[in-house]
């Protein structure tokens, strides 16, 4: 029987970057990574092996952080647990001093009439199946999407570029609906209907048609749509069939209960990234946000503090920083948008502003940035942002994320001494963090009694 000082179980982002931390702080422990496939793939990348990747292993995570950090890698399906041992599918049995749970998620599958159908795909990660997708996209002429979040329109993104007649289906009113406001929905269609889409929002699939194969999709109106495929890209559950062989202490929806420490309810087991439950870092509520950037994180804690407490900052929660491409337009999200800080009671005050990402903004290449910032009304704090623009905006959320987790506030924004270049910059005297702060700091001044 192997024994090991940590076993991580799962080859993710997570459970790779847990491995590092591990590794990095515990020089002297021996470490094993744990996982059911022999190739793991980039899950951020995996809508982009339809068109902009040529194969399917051109979306591959490399081992080389493994076998550079001293891990051992076992690919095989760990089973069950006795005690401090774990078993294997293979019958082979591991000791563990600690164990991380790193074992992602899986697609939703709503519950449709006629899912199960041949020629229904979701977005899995997994290489094989993805190959079949690819192969079956290339044939297919009409293809219908069932969802309207970031991955359901990065894949109609890459249908498009490949010339398919995509239809976009969503049940709420409008599209990106749990991450961004209406007025950033409303271009995201309107991008997506100029690059040949057809969307539908505030739409219900009621059956999936078909003799055995999909041959398209009824709506709840009664319209029928064509299809050869459908792809179903409606979120992720969290994987919990080992947290329950396991004995650990889960919610069904929501993942492995965990405390601030990402420990689970059992000394020496750990949960992290999609399949540890995850609150909001506002309110303390359950989040569903999966992203690898929140995973990464976790493994970082999680890596640093398997046997002592050497990181004394907790991880406080989900913040949910998002950003992605339609067409030529970027979008980026961080924190609360204004609908969710409606929901939530809260007294706010936006400001907005549009500029462009280079100075003079004649310079080719440059891109319109719109920035919508969400400010507490009393503490003045930063609660969130969208923007939309360039490429720039992936850096640009990145930069807001960390002054909402810093919780600077409107007239800190306002002073921030900051690097600009005509080529990869807004000026600096219409600098969107800036303006569209001082823009809130007007309304809140206009607005005091």
């Amino acid at each position: 029987m192997k024994s090991f000082n940590v076993v991580i179980i799962g080859g993710g982002p997570a459970g790779l970057t847990t491995a590092i931390s591990a590794r990095s702080t515990y020089p002297d422990k021996s470490i094993a990574l744990i996982r059911r496939e022999k190739t793991v793939l980039i899950p951020c990348g995996i809508p982009y092996v339809l068109a902009s990747l040529n194969t399917v292993e051109d979306n591959i995570l490399p081992d080389g952080p493994i076998h550079n950090n001293n891990v051992e890698l076992i690919v095989d399906n760990v089973v069950g647990r006795r005690d401090n041992v774990l078993l294997l599918e293979s019958g082979e049995e591991i000791k563990f001093d600690r164990v991380v749970l790193a074992a992602g998620s899986k697609p939703f599958i709503p519950p449709i009439d006629g899912i199960d159908k041949e020629g229904v795909y979701f977005i899995k990660k997994d290489m094989e199946y993805l190959r079949n997708l690819k192969e079956k996209v290339k044939e297919s002429k009409k293809i219908v999407v069932i969802g309207g979040g970031f991955i359901a329109l990065e894949v109609t993104d890459e249908l498009l570029k490949l010339k398919k007649k995509v239809t976009v289906i969503e049940k709420l009113p409008n599209l990106l609906p749990l991450v961004m406001d209406n007025e950033f929905g409303d271009m995201a269609i309107s991008i997506l209907k100029d690059m040949g889409a057809d969307i539908y929002v505030d739409t219900v699939v009621e059956k999936i048609t078909g003799e055995g194969r999909v041959d398209g999709v009824v709506l709840t109106n009664g319209k029928k749509i064509d299809a050869d495929i459908v792809i179903v890209s409606t979120g992720y559950t969290p994987n919990l069939e080992l947290a329950e062989k396991m004995g650990l202490a889960y919610n069904e929806n929501q993942g492995i209960i965990v405390d601030e420490y990402l420990m689970t309810s059992e000394d020496g087991i750990f949960a992290v990234g999609d399949c540890a439950a995850k609150r909001s870092c506002f309110t303390g509520d359950y989040s569903k946000i999966m992203l690898a950037s929140t995973a990464m994180a976790q493994g970082r804690l999680v890596g640093s503090n398997l046997f002592k407490i050497k990181v004394m900052k907790v991880f406080n929660g989900t913040l949910g920083t998002f950003s992605t491409k339609i067409g030529n337009v970027s979008f980026g999200v961080s924190g609360l948008t204004e609908s969710q800080a409606k929901k939530l009671g809260m007294d706010y005050v936006v400001g907005t502003n549009e500029t462009v990402d280079k100075h003079p903004g004649k310079l080719p290449g440059a891109s319109k940035v719109y920035t919508k910032l969400i400010f507490s009304r009393y503490s003045h704090i930063l609660l969130g942002v969208q923007v939309k623009g360039g490429d720039s905006i992936g850096e640009l959320v990145n930069m807001y994320s960390v002054i909402i987790q810093n919780r600077m506030t409107d007239m800190e924004i306002d002073t921030l001494q900051i690097g600009t270049h005509p080529l990869l910059t807004p000026s600096p005297i219409a600098y969107p963090a800036i303006n569209a702060a001082a823009n809130a700091i007007l309304k809140w001044y206009k607005e005091k009694p």
